[in-house]
């Protein structure tokens, strides 16, 4: 361990004695919500349930968006290789309430084990996976090193840095050189990555730009008769969506809304925030209601927040326009994709570097523009609302939303056919 600092250093001897600090912090999150009791024990590994016979895939998502990026994966490996069992972690309680409804037999779902020494022990021997595969950039040193010692291939996929993260792994270059030097091989979403990696020591063999996994979804899921009662409630009534704003956008678009008219729909990036959100519409002026709490839209609603999973295709469906979040806020902006699929008009920030290059081509077809503020929404609102223009976009002719997918699935393939 010569090559990593003294914190790693420090972290790894500590994770022989975590385990009663990550107790102390799962209780809490349990008594805030944030976790199912039912499910406590499934990251320590002591409640199992038996291994199946033959070969096993480890996936790791923490979220929601990375947990939908690994459908498409999911039913690409199971078809290619039609006995092989899959075993999914993820980390948030919404992930898991999203994952443990897969129906495919031969799929587990478990709650991610701590990073701790006794605990990743624990799961590996148990589990025994004969691959190991993560989503994006949630690294566990610990079981990584466990991984390894146990020569268990383990692959880093759809990995993508924020300007924090790069700025925090080049400050920490020996640290994180020697973390991501323990993947087998790493799958990055945009050139930058892949530069900020080869510049910390990383070989460049070991990495491969192959675009994002959530490009390659299917469309959001719309259900008809939802959506048709939604459009005979709204009518001939102006709609535009404000979608995934995080704290600091949610003022911004209201007060806009002002001057547009008509009804908003906001949905949240995190959907525990619409009692917050309605309580600040009301105290502007608006009549809001809380999907949540109404299934129905009043004729006088002005606002109305998206509190609820599942449904972003509904609201994308009904909005010819649509301001995409975390993007007047530095958070990078959220990937358009869904949007551009479903033909609505998007409006953005200057915050967008987690997507930028497919904001550009948006723009360079007049698809996608960008605001500075309220005002800014105002005008390009207004302005598409009272347009006839339409597209139809070929998202596969605009983007490559396939070869993540693809070398996803050809890196597996080989991986297992090489362990037999």
């Amino acid at each position: 361990m010569k090559k990593i600092s003294y914190g790693l250093r420090l972290y790894l001897f500590l994770s022989f004695l975590l385990d009663p600090v990550y107790l102390i912090y799962q209780l809490i999150s349990v008594l805030r919500g944030k976790e199912n009791p039912k499910r406590f024990w499934e990251r320590w590994v002591t409640k199992k349930i038996k291994r199946p016979s033959g070969k096993l895939i480890w996936l790791h998502a923490a979220s929601v968006g990375e947990s939908l990026s690994l459908f498409p994966l999911i039913e690409k490996i199971i078809a290619d290789n039609p006995k092989i069992n899959i075993l999914i972690t993820s980390t948030t309680k919404t992930s898991a309430e999203i994952l443990e409804n897969i129906s495919e037999r031969q799929i587990i779902h478990r709650m991610a084990p701590h990073d701790t020494f006794f605990v990743s022990k624990r799961f590996l021997k148990h589990w025994k996976p004969d691959l190991a595969v993560r989503v994006e950039s949630e690294i566990w040193p610990r079981i990584l090193l466990e991984l390894k010692k146990n020569k268990i291939q383990n692959f880093l996929l759809n990995a993508r840095f924020s300007k924090k993260s790069i700025l925090r792994i080049e400050k920490q270059a020996k640290s994180a050189s020697f973390l991501f030097l323990l993947f087998d091989r790493i799958h990055v979403q945009e050139k930058s990555t892949k530069e900020t990696l080869t510049k910390i020591g990383v070989d460049s063999k070991k990495i491969k730009v192959t675009g994002s996994l959530k490009d390659s979804r299917e469309r959001l899921f719309v259900e008809e008769d939802v959506l048709k009662q939604f459009q005979a409630m709204i009518g001939e009534q102006k709609i535009w969506l404000a979608a995934c704003t995080h704290p600091g956008e949610d003022e911004i678009v209201l007060k806009a809304h002002k001057k547009i008219g008509g009804l908003l729909l906001i949905a949240p990036r995190h959907i525990e925030r619409g009692k917050q959100i309605a309580s600040l519409s009301r105290s502007m002026g608006f009549s809001t209601q809380l999907r949540s709490k109404a299934p129905n839209i009043r004729a006088e609603t002005a606002v109305y927040v998206a509190d609820t999973m599942g449904e972003m295709g509904i609201w994308y469906s009904l909005s010819r326009a649509a301001f995409i979040g975390g993007s007047l806020v530095d958070k990078g902006g959220h990937n358009p994709v869904e949007a551009m699929q479903l033909n609505t008009f998007i409006l953005h920030g200057p915050h967008i570097y987690n997507s930028e290059e497919k904001y550009e081509k948006l723009q360079e077809i007049g698809f996608c523009f960008q605001v500075s503020g309220e005002k800014d929404i105002v005008q390009q609102i207004l302005r598409v609302q009272g347009s006839n223009k339409k597209l139809r976009l070929k998202l596969n002719e605009l983007i490559d939303t396939q070869t993540a997918l693809k070398e996803a699935l050809s890196a597996i393939n080989s991986a297992l056919t090489h362990r037999l």
